[in-house]
């Protein structure tokens, strides 16, 4: 990337070279050499962000200075224009505020006049009003005269209707309650011979129930000794069966295991063999250019010649 500041030129083209030689290194800071040289980059890339720096204030500053001379001047004709501007801004203020008063004192007029008219409307109308009340006042305690005599008479009448009611139910009652007592004599009569053929009825019953219960008890009690048979026989093979299981589980555990033991022995051999060759042969190469191990350098070839084991 290419920066369009010209001055800047030159520490971009140094931060190629720097990324190239400092980007994603990790420096041994824990030895002395590590620390040093981490050190001196630190000090080489400071020393580049240090003068860009310096370069961008010393770039920047005429800058600066032009905007604050602009802020400056700015500020002063705003001032001188104020100066003109505020004189008839009062003036016509002023104006707008008397005009604001009239309109309101007029609305606050209009307002009052239209409350005076509603007050009195509202006296006339409270006064018809209290005119309409007292005639229904009036007409009101009439009608309730009319209606405490007119309830006077209503209750003599019903207190005389009541009488006749009352004795012609206590007529009527008398005569329901002998005819209840009757039927109710004949419903205990009913209720005892119900009650005896219900009692032989269930003699019948329980007699038959306790002979239906003795022959099942016998069935079930045949047919648990039975199953206790059945259980006894199938527990028999279950347990002759896994014996025979558990004695095949061992052979052939014990015939495993020899084969493994077979193998792991064979396995160690092999091994060793290796270990043995591998030292012949690092003691032909470490030692086979002296000349008092020549006999024992020929026995190692000679032995290396052998087939490897597999």
């Amino acid at each position: 990337m290419t920066t369009e500041i010209v001055e800047y030129s030159k520490t971009e083209a140094a931060l190629v070279e720097l990324r190239e030689r400092y980007k994603s290194v990790v420096f041994d800071v824990t030895t002395t050499e590590g620390m040093s040289t981490a050190k001196k980059g630190r000090a080489e890339i400071r020393k580049y962000r240090t003068s860009l720096e310096d370069l961008r204030k010393a770039i920047k500053a005429p800058a600066l200075r032009r905007c604050q001379v602009i802020d400056e001047e700015a500020r002063r004709i705003t001032g001188e224009l104020l100066a003109l501007e505020s004189p008839i801004d009062e003036q016509i203020k002023k104006e707008e505020k008397r005009k604001e008063d009239e309109r309101a004192a007029a609305v606050r007029a209009e307002q009052e006049r239209l409350a005076a008219e509603e007050r009195a409307r509202r006296e006339a109308e409270e006064k018809r009003l209290a005119d309409e009340r007292a005639a229904l006042e009036a007409e009101r305690a009439k009608m309730d005269q009319e209606k405490r005599e007119r309830e006077a008479a209503e209750r003599v009448a019903r207190l005389k209707l009541e009488e006749e009611e009352r004795a012609a139910r206590l007529r009527i009652e008398e005569a329901e309650r002998k005819a209840r007592e009757e039927r109710e004599a004949q419903a205990r009569a009913a209720q005892a011979e119900i009650a005896k053929r219900e009692a032989e009825a269930k003699a019948l019953r329980d007699a038959e129930d306790a002979r239906i219960r003795a022959e099942r008890e016998a069935v079930e009690k045949a047919k648990r000794e039975q199953e206790e048979r059945e259980r006894a026989e199938r527990a028999a093979i279950e347990a002759k069966a896994r014996a025979e299981r558990e004695a095949q589980d061992a052979a052939d555990k014990a015939k495993r295991d020899a084969a493994e033991a077979e193998a792991r022995e064979q396995r160690r051999i092999e091994a060793e063999k290796i270990d043995a060759r591998e030292m012949l042969a690092l003691f032909r190469e470490r030692f086979g250019h002296l000349t008092e191990y020549k006999a024992v350098v020929r026995a190692i070839d000679a032995a290396l010649k052998t087939k490897e084991p597999a």
